[in-house]
């Protein structure tokens, strides 16, 4: 028996791992009959994969961009998309009062005063602290596209808040928090930058206290709101349920502006993780489901597409910190190798998924990773990027 029963398990794996087998090359038969090629050329891209690309933006007014972040190659892809299709408004992963904050600035500022006040603050605009980043959102608010921020605050954004709530309060009191909290953060980030073992000041008691303060003070409702944003952001940073509570705020920041965003072009750039169509690749229902729902109740369609880089370097979110490769065989990466397996050239490759989605909708794929079950459901294009750069932060004088 025990001989029989081991006959039967060898034929089991054995069979397993054919049909495992026999899958992944029909994903990556699939995905070489529906790839495309495009590449740099003037300043922009040429080639049949950008023609699609821009044809079907050109067609919806709900475009979500999944990125991997920290590299120049992503930014100028959305800089030449902006050539091609003016949009109204750009939905970005900072907190709704650094988006205002930052385009005001960028709006107001004369150019030298622009870069001193990108040197003081840069470090506290999160992806936008890069110069290919800040360039792009430059390029969009001189074609008059709104810039909106749907995130909580950043560990270090707290003393950019603070510091413009320092300038608008009339109540005394409130104006020394404010100062305060704007000289602790800066000066815990800076012992940080030194000794990673040391914590964010909105990571604090102390900024919890000074919280606390601010809110039994006479505020404006405008100051309320900025105060009890920081309070959320920090219990976010601290929190067990802290991706949920994250993704609830970023659905309640996106619909409070509905009425803007509404019957408008709308431009959304996320890490990938957030933009599907679906179930998002963290197992929870994010804003690239929320807009598709948006869309579909406005009787159209939303676009999802992901880009991302095979290989090169990404830059580390904080200055002076080393450069990371970008190893296609770790990570999440590995849940794309039937694609990469078919960058064979400097080109950049594009992917139509739906042939990929129709086959596994009529049983005809049988995926195992859930990940790429995911990414396969939730994006209509895959973009690979064969190499990418990491992205610098700008030269202070």
């Amino acid at each position: 028996m025990k001989v029989s029963r081991l006959k039967s398990l060898i034929v089991f794996f054995t069979l397993f791992n054919s049909i495992v087998f026999s899958q992944d090359s029909l994903i990556t038969k699939i995905a070489r009959q529906n790839m495309m090629t495009f590449s740099v050329k003037n300043h922009s891209f040429e080639g049949k994969g950008w023609d699609t690309i821009v044809s079907k933006v050109q067609k919806s007014d709900y475009i979500l961009i999944g990125e991997d972040h920290f590299t120049n190659e992503i930014p100028f892809f959305f800089s030449a998309l902006t050539n091609k299709v003016k949009f109204d408004n750009f939905f970005c992963e900072v907190d709704p009062y650094t988006a205002k904050i930052i385009e005001s600035k960028i709006r107001n500022l004369p150019d030298k005063k622009l870069r001193n006040y990108v040197t003081d603050f840069g470090n506290v605009f999160s992806f936008y602290a890069f110069d290919p980043e800040f360039e792009l959102l430059k390029k969009l608010v001189s074609s008059k596209t709104s810039i909106h921020g749907t995130d909580q605050i950043l560990l270090v954004a707290d003393r950019l808040v603070c510091n413009e709530l320092k300038l608008k309060t009339k109540n005394a009191k409130a104006r020394k928090i404010f100062e305060n909290i704007e000289t602790k953060s800066k000066s815990y980030f800076a012992e940080f930058l030194k000794d990673q073992n040391k914590p964010f000041f909105m990571k604090t008691v102390e900024f919890e206290n000074e919280i606390e303060k601010l809110l039994l003070l006479n505020l404006s409702q405008e100051e309320k709101e900025k105060v009890e944003a920081l309070q959320l952001s920090a219990r976010i940073y601290k929190g067990e349920d802290s991706h949920h509570l994250r993704i609830q705020l970023m659905k309640s920041n996106l619909m409070k502006v509905y009425p803007e965003w509404k019957d408008k072009k709308n431009l959304f750039k996320f890490g990938a993780n957030h933009l599907a169509k679906g179930e998002s690749l963290m197992k929870i229902y994010d804003i690239g489901n929320l807009v598709n729902n948006v869309a579909d109740s406005r009787f159209q369609k939303s676009l999802h597409i992901m880009i991302i880089g095979k290989s090169g370097t990404q830059a580390s979110p904080f200055q002076g910190f080393p450069e990371q490769m970008v190893d296609e065989n770790s990570g999440s990466f590995k849940t794309l190798k039937p694609f990469f397996d078919r960058i064979t050239s400097d080109e950049w490759f594009c992917f139509d998924m739906h042939p990929l989605r129709t086959a596994l909708e009529n049983k005809k794929l049988i995926i195992k990773d859930v990940k790429l079950i995911r990414i396969i459901n939730g994006y209509d294009y895959l973009v690979v990027i064969p190499k990418v750069t990491a992205s610098k932060f700008p030269k202070t004088e």
